[in-house]
């Protein structure tokens, strides 16, 4: 086990409840830092209906919290137009809009008041909030590669002033990527894929793998499925998630219902806007849970979980979830990138959408092979995507870096 350190961590987002798979990295880095026994103060950017809210699970892990209202969130109209002035500006738009002096002010404090061996930073549009003389060692925490999304998404994407918007933005999201990285201690990345990208990108930097895990004592076989029932779980309210949702709907659940009749497609997560619903009126049997408290439960009904994803980087943790509650998983490449699930054996892979339609319809109508599959998938995680293991491998890591 590493030496007790002292870690001041910078959250980008309040990490409990972790209700996204940002926040289920975070929450999993913070309990293995306590589980060894390390001092750590959190200070974290957190909404408005967050920052009254109870912090008896935060206490458990941590010595002390501080929470800082993020940035309000503008009318869509106005973050356009902040859109637009910030289009001059070398830093990210991402970045730019999450700058909070409030944010930097706590860390300075906290850094005064009390000596710390690290400061851990959640993600690279966090970095402008700290301070820029500070000596104690940085480590930035990576759950995904952002110019790699930035990249994945204009390849698909047609407007033509949304695709020129998106490039500008990729080389600025790019070029950050590389300045952050460049100025760190230590880089933690979530998987084998996403390290060699960044070690290509800043090659003299210490590049090491903290993989994302899932809890498998809380996320464990449940329930019966509903019949027929196809599931994809995800936040509305990230465009990956949505271009996923509008893909399967629009491009192969037409057609899987053709193969397979009473087949129901169900989206859940938070914030599906109205308009976006909309798009679906015309297809039967497209259903949105919204925000639900419990993902569990809508996993738990599920015949088969897709990850039909197209835009991403990092890890899914969605994916985690259901092979630990020994479901069934059909994925693009792309979303099960990163991850070493054996395809055949543990998880089911399918790009283009009449291979999706002939491998969900297959599984729909073969319950030995979804059986065996969400077993192996199981075991997986169990092996390889536990707690157990993020705690092994920060312990080593920072064992490392203190050396």
């Amino acid at each position: 086990m590493a030496s007790r350190s002292r870690v001041l961590f910078a959250a980008l987002t309040l990490p409990f409840p972790p209700t996204s798979g940002h926040r289920l990295r975070t929450w999993s880095l913070l309990r293995a830092l306590a589980a060894d026994g390390h001092s750590v103060t959190l200070v974290s950017l957190a909404g408005p209906d967050e920052l009254n809210g109870k912090m008896r699970h935060l206490s458990e892990v941590c010595t002390a919290v501080e929470l800082v209202q993020a940035p309000r969130r503008s009318s869509p109209l106005m973050e356009l137009l902040a859109r637009l002035s910030a289009i001059p500006s070398p830093v990210p738009y991402a970045a730019w809009r999450l700058y909070s002096q409030k944010f930097m002010t706590a860390v300075e404090r906290r850094l005064a008041q009390e000596q710390f061996d690290f400061l851990l930073c959640d993600g690279i549009y966090n970095v402008q909030n700290l301070p820029q003389d500070s000596t104690v060692p940085v480590l930035l925490n990576k759950d995904d590669v952002a110019h790699v999304i930035m990249e994945r998404y204009l390849q698909l994407e047609r407007n033509p002033a949304k695709k020129l918007y998106a490039g500008l933005e990729a080389r600025k999201v790019r070029r950050w990527e590389r300045t952050v990285c460049s100025r760190m201690k230590a880089v933690l990345t979530c998987s084998h894929v996403d390290r060699s990208i960044l070690q290509r990108l800043c090659p003299t930097v210490p590049m090491h793998v903290i993989p994302n895990v899932v809890d498998t004592e809380h996320y464990v076989p449940m329930g019966t499925p509903e019949p027929l029932t196809v599931l994809f779980q995800g936040g509305m309210d990230w465009h990956p998630n949505r271009d996923a949702v509008q893909f399967f709907a629009s491009d192969i659940f037409p057609r899987l219902r053709r193969l397979v009749p009473g087949v129901k497609f169900r989206a859940a997560g938070r914030l599906p806007s109205e308009a976006f619903r909309r798009h679906f009126d015309g297809i039967p049997d497209v259903e949105f849970t919204g925000t639900i408290p419990d993902m569990r439960t809508e996993i738990a009904k599920a015949t088969v979980c897709i990850v039909p994803l197209r835009i991403g980087s990092g890890t899914r943790l969605k994916i985690l979830e259901a092979a630990a509650m020994a479901k069934p998983i059909v994925s693009t490449r792309m979303g099960a990138e990163g991850f070493d699930f054996i395809a055949g054996e543990e998880i089911l892979l399918a790009d283009e959408p009449t291979h999706f339609v002939a491998t969900v319809a297959g599984l729909l109508k073969d319950e030995a092979r979804r059986k065996s599959l969400g077993r192996l998938a199981r075991l997986r995680v169990e092996r390889q995507y536990s707690f157990p293991v993020v705690r092994s491998a920060l312990s080593r890591v920072l064992e490392e870096v203190r050396q």
